[in-house]
């Protein structure tokens, strides 16, 4: 009776042992998965940041290259750089806010 009693409990710890490895794996498997997702998502934030300081800055040195070429064909400087300068800040900053509008309704 007594070595009975002590198979049953050796079964139980067993068996309770076993469900408690299975629970870390999974645990461990769910923790995997959320680092992944967490990897993924900060990756691709960067990758929008950088898509939207590259459309502001496009459009400045678009602006201000234009600007410079009017001023040195007529021979102007500065007003063409500044003027086209301050419309490639104006550019810029609307397609940042285009790109950012359609980047929210994707999401």
């Amino acid at each position: 009776m007594g070595n009975n009693n002590l198979n049953s409990k050796d079964k139980e710890k067993s068996d309770a042992s076993d469900l408690i490895k299975k629970i870390d794996e999974l645990k461990e498997k769910e923790r995997l998965i959320k680092t992944s997702n967490n990897i993924e998502k900060r990756g691709n934030s960067i990758g929008l940041a950088f898509r939207l300081s590259t459309e502001l800055v496009s459009g400045i040195v678009v602006g201000s290259v234009m600007g410079w070429s009017l001023d040195k064909w007529l021979g102007s400087q500065p007003w063409f750089f500044l003027i086209f300068f301050i419309l490639g800040i104006a550019a810029g900053i609307i397609n940042v806010i285009k790109t950012a509008k359609n980047m929210n309704n994707e999401s």
